[in-house]
């Protein structure tokens, strides 16, 4: 904080005895004259600090404490790196928030320029930074004339701005707190704690735990106390929590001499709930906590996926369980803006893309319920859910009718047709046979023929997919056709792709410039709603439709449309749609009917939007045939 040379200065003078110039121009290896300069130096940065250096003729230098309470409180200012002032503009940010999150009174702003060696523009343009992050927090940066700077707002709200911030946006871990053994005996406390409770908790939520109680701790040591509603947090998180937080108290003193009343036990309480795992909160006692406002929630969330994609879990118990279970904690993560970090985001959205789109949709109700944006993280954690639920939904395989190719006699054809029949039964309606000369006139359309399976090359072009095949059945083949015949081709695509509507070269400025063009475009191959763009531009209000790959999908709220399709447009160069840069969009619309490939358009669709590497692709290469070559990997990479 004050850099190496100061810091040592510092030192030498906490013993609050007279040095002389030339015994500390020895311990610094400088001379007697830069020694003075430096110790002026010194007494001009302690000043905002309660503290001076005094000098007096023949004995010498010494610190002078002016106020002790500050002092003691810039000694344990728990924040800074004492070797090494901030260079970068997000490091300054950084610092000057904890800094004056760490202090209580007012401090000049020509004080923390020379603080940090800028200039009075670049302090004004970083504490705009601070601010717009103090206001998310609902926390004032007061200017007073004559005193200076203060912050202002609630003590929960600066020890969570405090570790939302540092923590979360500096990615600071625990080692990189000084007192590593405190944060060694907090987390042993802890998980003595959560252990006799039996309670369940993640290592992340566990880490960050110990880093909330870490700073509660030391701001009580300061004299920075909470005021909280203790009858609330209970009823949020309750009785077991309550108890359990109550023990650690108690440790807390017993081991670390740190008294918490009652306020701070209902605060550490807080965090404790919105870190357990939802299992930990399926009971308590003989009361169940999940309440009736959070199941109606959930069931809001479920309805909105149905309106929004057609999928149906309405009637899934399963998923609205564990939903419930799920929204306890985060129930109390949002109320008091808490987070909870989600480390396998990316592979979460690259895994299970449709199941985050999913979410993204069903988020959209809480965004509405708590005022706000409901972050990636988070979403990660209901995407699971929703995959689960897929997986276990019952797939609804329909039937193919497929013709047989075989260069062999009568009897051996109908041996392989019999094979097949054994081993695909449930997949097929109909076999059909025919010999290779035969197939350029067979009535594919006639009798609906999905596949042909042949044991000889086939010269003649056929207008359907054809698998060469051995004339006896192995192992591996039965596995790979029971999953075609359940997964089908991706010729099914073509009815919500078109040529006509894959537009490139589109510019525009804002995205309500390009989803209007999109729709205006749309209105000429397909009959759409007159207000079509208007109930996609709700669905924009509701949450973000942009997940990163320079991709947006915007698509209406709710079902609306007679038809399935997809307008491509691609932009000529990328703009900004609120939450990332966007340059290709797919704009979705799907059919108030019943559609039977529905869901597997979607797992196409989002596994594709969710692969960068395809997606830069098609930007380099804007054609049509390239989406579709990339949509048929994706359906070759499900076989």
């Amino acid at each position: 904080m004050l850099g190496n040379q100061l810091e040592i200065l510092l030192e030498e003078f906490m013993d609050r005895e007279f040095h002389t110039a030339l015994e500390i121009a020895k311990t610094l290896d400088v001379s007697e004259k830069t020694t003075r300069n430096r110790i002026k130096d010194l007494s001009d940065r302690l000043k905002g600090f309660g503290a001076t250096i005094e000098s007096r003729p023949k004995n010498g230098y010494r610190l002078k404490i002016l106020d002790e309470a500050k002092f003691a409180k810039y000694l344990h200012f728990e924040y800074e790196e004492k070797d090494k002032i901030p260079v970068t503009s997000s490091e300054r940010v950084l610092y000057i928030l904890a800094f004056l999150l760490n202090r209580d009174d007012y401090i000049k702003l020509e004080e923390l320029c020379d603080f940090l060696y800028i200039s009075r523009n670049t302090l004004t343009a970083d504490l705009k930074k601070v601010e717009y992050i103090m206001n998310i927090y609902h926390l004032l940066l007061e200017r007073k004339s004559n005193y200076g700077i203060l912050v202002i707002g609630k003590e929960i709200d600066k020890r969570i701005c405090l570790a939302n911030s540092l923590v979360k946006r500096s990615g600071i871990m625990l080692k990189d707190y000084k007192k590593q053994q405190e944060q060694q005996k907090i987390g042993d406390i802890i998980l003595e704690v959560i252990n006799k409770y039996k309670m369940r908790i993640s290592e992340i939520s566990l880490e960050s735990l110990i880093i909330h109680t870490y700073i509660a701790l030391g701001r009580i040591r300061r004299n920075f106390s909470i005021e909280i509603s203790r009858e609330k947090i209970e009823k949020l998180v309750g009785e077991e929590a309550m108890m359990a937080s109550k023990d650690i108290s108690v440790l807390l003193e017993e081991r670390m001499q740190v008294v918490l009343g009652e306020d701070e036990t209902a605060y550490l309480a807080l965090h404790l709930g919105a870190k357990l795992s939802s299992n930990s909160f399926k009971k308590y006692g003989t009361n169940v906590v999940i309440s009736g406002e959070i199941d109606e929630l959930v069931l809001c969330m479920i309805d909105t996926v149905y309106k929004g994609f057609k999928i149906d879990f309405r009637d899934n118990l399963e998923l609205r369980m564990s939903l419930n279970q799920h929204m306890v904690p985060f129930n109390i993560r949002m109320q008091y803006a808490i987070p909870l970090k989600n480390p396998l985001i990316q592979e979460i959205k690259k895994e299970y893309a449709f199941a985050y789109t999913i979410a993204a949709t069903a988020c959209t109700v809480l965004n509405e319920y708590y005022k706000t944006n409901i972050v990636e993280d988070e979403i990660g954690y209901f995407a699971m859910l929703f995959a689960l639920a897929l997986e276990k939904k019952d797939k609804k395989i329909e039937k193919k009718n497929i013709l047989v190719v075989c260069a062999s006699g009568k009897g051996t054809t109908q041996l392989f047709i019999y094979k097949y029949k054994q081993a695909f039964g449930k997949y097929i309606n109909n076999i059909y046979e025919c010999t290779a000369y035969e197939l350029e006139s067979f009535p594919f359309d006639e009798k609906d023929i999905h596949y042909v399976f042949t044991t000889v090359p086939i010269n003649c072009k056929v207008p359907i997919p054809v698998f060469e095949v051995n004339l006896f059945l192995e192992h591996k083949d039965i596995a790979t056709y029971s999953e075609l015949f359940e997964m089908g081709s991706n010729e099914f695509l073509h009815k919500y792709y078109k040529k006509s509507l894959f537009l490139t070269n589109i510019e525009a400025n804002t995205k309500e410039e390009v989803i209007r063009f999109m729709c205006e475009h749309t209105s000429n191959y397909y009959d759409i709603p007159s207000n079509f763009y208007d109930v996609v531009m709700k669905r924009e209000e509701l949450g973000q439709t942009d997940f990163g790959n320079l991709v947006a999908i915007p698509h209406p709220y709710q079902v609306i449309t007679k038809e399935s399709f997809v307008t491509v447009g691609i932009l000529k160069e990328p703009i900004w749609w609120g939450h990332n840069d966007v340059q290709v969009v797919f704009l979705i619309a799907i059919s108030v009917e019943e559609d039977a490939d529905i869901e597997r358009f979607y797992q196409l669709t989002t596994k594709l939007l969710f692969d960068g590497s395809d997606m830069e692709y098609l930007i380099a290469n804007p054609e049509f045939e390239v989406l579709m070559n990339l949509l048929s990997k994706k359906t070759q990479a499900e076989v």
